[in-house]
């Protein structure tokens, strides 16, 4: 972001020597709404791998496929040579420079009109550009940069729900199209719907164990039985069907206050709420990766995600730092911040077909947003 000097109408005079326009260095812009799901365990949503002295350009995810609980070798049967074969996969994520600049112009002109720090204006901006940038890269990863030139084709059937949970079709286009409008009863987001997500989740596809089921990242326990819990971000438009959802506002307009994270529709925060175990945030950055006719598809749909763990890898090689230059005689400023940083959607290789990659954590969620 730059300030450039206009002659003849550079500043706007009514405020000298009042700071011009202070809020241009102090606006609050909306930081990562991801933080919270950092950490550096594989129970994390978002598994953060840093180090600080780097290991090249990439880092490498390995994953060990579950056993078959269900074999056993009885009584006096031979168990040589029966054991089950381990499996391993790995995914692998690129470390890239990264970098963000910004510049101001004529230094001494605006330090005369209009009194500023100029590098306690230049760095906090980068710092909340770069937050910005994290959640949408991190989107961007399981979206577009995943299915972008093939939304013919698309995640595969245990790893995506289109509306409510219609018939799954292979051609992404074609089953986003065929949904019945974007009410929440047809295809856009209702309670029902994350509910199936969630049961999609546990089990590991529609049916039971067809594929790798989806961890928890955080798993509790109620009455001595497992309290998995998951998140599920939506992208602010498709809020507006589950709001309409008669059972969201059942739970939001009910007498008895059961838990603290019941849905509201009082607060307005980003986070939603919680239902069957699922806590639901709005991520507004999910609007960049609507699907609309731009892609191919007939009418606008909303991209949101259902996560689970190590659903994505953020990797960090060297600490990021700033540098800064000047230029024209010292009469223009520029700074930059600088990382070296890779994240991907982590993948693995589908039970059900080895020469298909399928999402570690992740199960898409197309919801329709017009009628």
């Amino acid at each position: 972001m730059a300030y450039t000097a206009a002659s003849p109408n550079a500043y706007d005079t009514a405020l000298i020597p009042v700071e011009v326009r202070a809020q241009y260095f102090e606006e609050v812009l909306l930081q990562s709404p991801l933080s919270m799901f950092m950490g550096d365990s594989p129970e994390s949503v978002i598994q953060v791998v840093y180090k600080k002295d780097g290991t090249g350009s990439t880092t490498t995810f390995s994953f060990s496929r579950e056993l078959d609980y269900k074999s056993e070798i009885y009584d006096y049967d031979q168990i040589s040579g029966k054991g089950q074969a381990l499996k391993f996969y790995e995914d692998t994520i690129t470390v890239r420079q990264r970098s963000r600049a910004d510049q101001l112009k004529g230094i001494q002109l605006v330090q005369l009109n209009t009194p500023i720090d100029i590098y306690n204006a230049l760095k906090p901006k980068l710092m909340t550009a770069h937050k910005r940038n994290i959640t949408y890269s991190l989107l961007k990863s399981a979206t577009f940069d995943s299915y972008g030139s093939a939304f013919t084709a698309g995640p595969i059937t245990d790893r995506v729900q289109y509306g409510t949970g219609g018939t799954y079709n292979a051609n992404m286009i074609t089953a986003a199209d065929a949904l019945a409008g974007g009410a929440y009863g047809t295809g856009g987001l209702s309670v029902q719907g994350i509910k199936n997500l969630r049961d999609m989740a546990v089990q590991g596809g529609n049916s039971f164990e067809v594929d790798k089921r989806i961890s928890p990242f955080m798993l509790k326990t109620r009455e001595g039985f497992p309290y998995p819990m998951y998140v599920y971000f939506m992208s602010t438009a498709s809020y507006k069907s589950l709001e309409q959802d008669p059972d969201w506002k059942g739970f939001y307009n009910r007498g008895i206050i059961e838990m603290p994270n019941q849905p509201s529709s009082l607060v307005g925060s980003f986070f939603r709420g919680q239902i069957d175990g699922v806590l639901i945030y709005e991520v507004p950055e999910l609007g960049n990766f609507k699907l609309g006719t731009a892609q191919g598809f007939a009418r606008d749909n909303a991209w949101n995600l259902f996560c689970g763990a190590q659903a994505f890898g953020l990797v960090w090689h060297k600490e990021p730092w700033f540098e800064q230059e000047f230029s024209n005689m010292k009469t223009v400023v520029e700074m930059a911040m600088l990382e070296f940083r890779g994240e991907k959607a982590i993948k693995f290789p589908s039970f059900q077909n080895e020469a298909v990659a399928i999402e570690n954590g992740i199960i898409h969620h197309i919801v329709r947003l017009t009628a």
